[in-house]
């Protein structure tokens, strides 16, 4: 019975995923991408110790990305005299040359060794549309180069349990980008929800609401004093199981599974604010947890599983009752 089960979830996760795979609606980018990182001048003095310019604002997320254990660090840069408009907890408007940079890369305690940076990504808006490009670091750590069909980086990686692990960590192609950031047929940004920036953050000295420090700088412009709702941390072990397990879907899951993305013709619907029994967790437990365990979900950005991403999510799983 269990086989005959698993048989027909399987026909239907393909028969879902087809009928959003195709590349026909891809977007393709309205601008051309430079060859070179150092072209955006998002970093100033030796690119290698990440330290924004001037005009660059990093950016902190309550809950991140699962990305082979890679840590991230996370870039906005606006044009002069321009803002982010906000509108509720979700994703804010962009003004047209607005640059989002994410830069994957691994600490020198990670490989035992040197800080490895691997790749940065960079969403750039142009009339009113987003484009999408990867670069892929030199050895030497002075640059990084353009790369559209993707690449593999083997680095040695010790886990958080003390595992050493071998790692082809994967560069994506532009159109693995495509696939986790479509909505409605165009590119979107993922991570910067107001509800996901909605974090205090620790900048000389003091902690201040990183949202209130976006505003005093000017870059971000709100329509009122409305209260802007947080996305947890689903690495903060004081709060509940299930906001935990809903924060790591939202973030690592739910850019594909909701109504307007790779997976939405599947039965999730992953994102946070989605009522519970609008989100199909508990038809699919079974599903998530074998996909999961055997590192098919988060689908792409990943090569190995998350271990305790995957036991907080067994745990969340083992609540739901009928």
């Amino acid at each position: 019975m269990k086989s005959g089960i698993t048989s027909l979830l399987f026909c239907f996760i393909l028969i879902a995923c087809s009928s959003n795979n195709g590349k026909e609606g891809f977007s393709k980018n309205n601008i051309k991408f430079p060859d070179s990182l150092s072209s955006f001048h998002l970093f100033k003095g030796n690119m290698a110790d990440l330290i924004p310019a001037d005009s660059v604002q990093a950016l902190e997320l309550s809950s991140t990305l699962f990305t082979d254990y890679a840590e991230k660090q996370r870039l906005l840069k606006l044009p002069t005299g321009t803002s982010i408009k906000g509108k509720g907890d979700g994703l804010p408007d962009f003004p047209d040359g607005a640059i989002l940079a994410k830069t994957f890369y691994y600490t020198a305690k990670q490989t035992e060794g040197k800080k490895k940076i691997i790749e940065t990504r960079i969403l750039k808006k142009h009339n009113g549309l987003w484009n999408v490009a990867t670069y892929k670091w030199n050895d030497n750590q002075t640059n990084a180069f353009l790369v559209n069909d993707g690449d593999k980086v083997p680095v040695t990686v010790t886990l958080p349990d003390g595992e050493r692990k071998q790692i082809n960590y994967k560069i994506p192609t532009v159109y693995d980008c495509y696939d986790c950031h479509r909505s409605n047929n165009e590119l979107t940004p993922i991570g910067p929800k107001l509800h996901n920036l909605n974090v205090d953050i620790f900048i000389q000295g003091k902690t201040i609401p990183q949202l209130q420090l976006l505003s005093n700088k000017g870059l971000l412009s709100l329509k009122g004093h409305e209260k802007i709702a947080k996305l947890p941390s689903y690495k903060n072990g004081n709060l509940t199981t299930e906001k935990r397990a809903r924060a790591y879907f939202e973030i690592n899951c739910a850019h594909c599974h909701n109504p307007n993305g790779f997976a939405g013709a599947y039965s999730l619907d992953l994102r946070y604010e989605n009522e519970f029994e609008n989100t199909g967790i508990f038809f699919n437990k079974w599903n998530i947890e074998h996909r999961m365990t055997v590192r098919d979900m988060p689908k792409l950005g990943t090569t190995i599983v998350d271990k305790e991403g995957l036991k907080l999510i067994q745990d969340y799983l083992k609540t739901l009752k009928k």
